[in-house]
């Protein structure tokens, strides 16, 4: 796990993926239950106060962002993501 934050480790794996639990809303991105998406990086904003977690997801182009505010439980995760045991090649950059 990467630390970009003394109090706050992330909670996802670089290749792995991950299934939505649940519909929710983040800051720019609205995510629906079933979605599967393949975690890439994270990044921390200090001048916001917000975690940002990157993923992928084959049908789209673009990355999904789930942000978190530095006040937020990050064990909120576990309510809306589901790790999946299977982990995908990462992307060619």
């Amino acid at each position: 796990m990467s630390t970009i934050r003394p109090w706050r480790e992330c909670p996802f794996k670089p290749g792995m993926r991950y299934r939505i639990r649940q519909n929710f809303v983040a800051l720019r991105d609205a995510f629906v239950a079933g979605e599967v998406l393949t975690f890439e990086s994270d990044a921390w904003s200090r001048y916001d106060g917000i975690t940002f977690y990157f993923f992928r997801q084959l049908e789209r182009e673009t990355l999904r962002v789930w942000d978190i505010d530095d006040d937020a439980d990050i064990h909120a995760w576990l309510g809306l993501f589901e790790e999946l045991s299977d982990k995908v090649a990462p992307t060619p950059q």
